[in-house]
């Protein structure tokens, strides 16, 4: 019984050295391809270095052969990132040249969830058919955030498909993703009917038609103005909220009463930006709606209004001083501390 004992702690002891020593040789190995890796990035950035200054596509097309594809994949784009312009067109051509947008279309269908991601968005530099076709495949990808880094990158490549077809791609739940703004807002500019007739849709979630408003907004025609005062009344106060904003972005004296109208709607994400846009209509007509909306319940309302009417000139600023100056209030206190932030800058 004891000598069985004593042969199975024996084995024990092995067993840990062995284990031991094998962790020792994998965190060895390890260390020496991370320093190889290092190594191999740090003659890739040079390379590039020089090629910035010197043009010589000869010996950066010598250390992409001998640069693994992955880290010419992250140390290059992070080096693209810097450079604009013919510079970085340069570079991107040696790189499409050398099959890079062939190893990134690969890694588009095969990686892990991020390196899809970053793939999808990398391929915008890369037009060509063979780009188009990998990024139209990834709009099915089993992965919502990729298959909106595709439609993203197919915008910039103005390769575009329907937005009703991007929609259906995208799915329910990628049309609450925070990049669906990013998408509209790259979307082509005579493709903008298309968000015309989206952002209408009262059938569509709050957040998508948003969003399409949001790129709408940034367009700056004045066409859609009309348009934006009409979903300023939307029964959907993120959809009316965002259509304030994009009122405000035009600043125009005709769409004022709109923006008046606004300061009294029952939701305060629409008050507040119709509080957040009054310095870009500067009317003594904001001065008591504004007012008035110093005494909301809701403190970011009652922020807005303050600061909207310290930007409205001496007559605003009378106006916020004296509330400021008044009977003790939430609004008193609030319009002290706006006054009180400008006197300390």
């Amino acid at each position: 019984m004891l000598y069985g004992i004593w042969n199975l702690s024996i084995a024990l002891a092995l067993a840990s050295i062995l284990i031991l020593l094998g962790l020792i040789v994998l965190r060895i190995a390890d260390m020496r391809l991370a320093a190889r890796r290092a190594a191999q990035r740090k003659r890739f950035v040079g390379a590039l270095i020089r090629f910035s200054e010197d043009e010589d596509e000869a010996s950066l097309r010598q250390v992409i052969a001998e640069t693994p594809k992955r880290i010419i994949l992250d140390a290059g784009f992070e080096f693209l990132a810097m450079l604009r312009g013919d510079e970085r067109a340069r570079i991107e051509k040696v790189f499409a040249e050398t099959g890079v947008p062939d190893y990134i279309c690969r890694r588009l269908r095969r990686a892990n969830e991020a390196e899809r991601i970053f793939a999808a968005e990398t391929l915008a530099a890369f037009p060509g058919e063979a780009t188009i076709a990998a990024l139209n495949r990834a709009l099915d990808d089993r992965t919502r955030e990729v298959r909106l880094a595709a439609a993203i990158s197919l915008n910039r490549l103005d390769r575009t498909p329907s937005l009703a077809e991007l929609m259906a791609k995208i799915g329910e739940r990628g049309q609450r993703s925070r990049r669906l703004v990013e998408l509209l807002r790259t979307f082509p500019l005579e493709k903008a009917p298309e968000l015309v007739e989206f952002a209408a849709r009262e059938d569509a979630s709050s957040f998508s038609r948003a969003a399409a408003i949001e790129a709408l907004s940034h367009i700056g025609d004045p066409q859609f103005m009309p348009f934006f005062s009409r979903l300023a009344a939307d029964a959907k106060p993120e959809v009316a909220a965002a259509a304030v904003r994009g009122l405000g972005r035009f600043g125009h004296p005709s769409v004022l009463p709109t923006v008046l109208a606004a300061t009294k709607n029952g939701d305060w994400q629409v008050r507040y930006e119709a509080a957040e846009v009054a310095a870009a209509f500067p009317s003594q007509e904001m001065i008591e709606p504004l007012a008035a909306l110093l005494s909301d319940a809701e403190w970011s309302v009652r922020y807005a209004a303050a600061k909207g009417l310290k930007n409205l000139g001496a007559a605003g600023r009378d106006r916020l001083l004296a509330f400021a100056t008044g009977t003790a209030s939430r609004g008193q206190r609030t319009a002290s501390m706006v006054l009180q932030e400008g006197s300390q800058a």
